[in-house]
């Protein structure tokens, strides 16, 4: 029962973060619009997801990138940004999009980590059905913990501190509040080690983040100079935040995790 409290918890404190912003309008909730393009991609995403990763892990891959990216509309739509949505892009993950750059250091941390962060929900309440041996069918119960893995997988080496990736940009956004003249620089430093990584794993999803972080980075520069700035006591919520959420998904990942390290 404890495992139950637990993920109802996550439940209730994603509803509270998110309230607001989990709706568009016309009290429906809505992912990127009906264009053509976006439901070809969808399609293929899930196509090729199944194909490389087998069915299992193919749509528990691409249920958990959804819903990631879901998280950042959601938190977009919390600050305003009424125009947000995603699309998912074939074999890459996907992209949360807003015509408006956040107003605030805050607002931008706060959709940034509200990405990995509406994962923890459905993650916790994955494991939760685990353990109290309520699912007694074999295959929804391996779907289950597929799912609770590879969420816990994704959002841990997604918020691990490489630009432009959910973590790079919570890490700049704490540099920005802590030693704000270090942040242009912390960023590039990023940015070349993810393209390290990128070639050292001979990732094409990874090296194609980092490209476009890179040209970003060019075009824009350090974007952060330009929104009002987060207090320190501020900041040290989000770091408690960031470090908190990033371990609960290095947890649950483990099993998949540490076939890489």
């Amino acid at each position: 029962m404890g495992y139950v409290l637990i993920a109802l918890g996550f439940v209730a404190a994603t509803l509270y973060a998110l309230r607001g912003g989990l709706v568009g309008r016309g009290s429906v909730i809505t992912f990127a619009g009906l264009e053509v393009e976006a439901v070809f991609m969808a399609a293929l995403a899930i196509a090729a997801a199944v194909y490389f990763f087998g069915p299992l892990y193919g749509v528990a891959l691409v249920l958990s990138v959804m819903i990631h990216e879901f998280g950042h509309v959601a938190a977009y739509r919390v600050c305003g940004h009424s125009d947000a949505r995603f699309r998912l892009i074939p074999l890459m993950g996907g992209v949360a999009i807003s015509n408006q750059m956040p107003t605030s250091q805050e607002n931008d941390f706060f959709i940034t980590l509200m990405g990995p962060g509406i994962c923890l929900a459905p993650m916790a309440l994955s494991m939760a059905l685990l353990e109290i041996d309520l699912i007694a069918y074999s295959p929804a119960a391996d779907f289950l913990w597929v799912f609770a893995t590879v969420t816990g997988t994704l959002n841990f080496f997604n918020l691990m501190p490489f630009w432009p990736l959910d973590g790079g940009r919570c890490t700049v956004s704490l540099i920005r509040v802590f030693l704000p003249r270090a942040a242009l620089q912390a960023t590039m430093a990023m940015a070349a080690a993810t393209i390290v990584l990128a070639i050292y794993s001979r990732s094409l999803a990874l090296m194609f983040f980092a490209l476009m972080g890179a040209q970003n980075l060019i075009t824009r520069g350090d974007v952060g100079t330009t929104q009002r700035p987060m207090s320190k006591g501020r900041g040290l919520l989000a770091l408690g935040a960031y470090v908190a959420t990033t371990a609960a998904f290095g947890v649950t990942g483990w099993p998949l995790l540490a076939r890489f390290f």
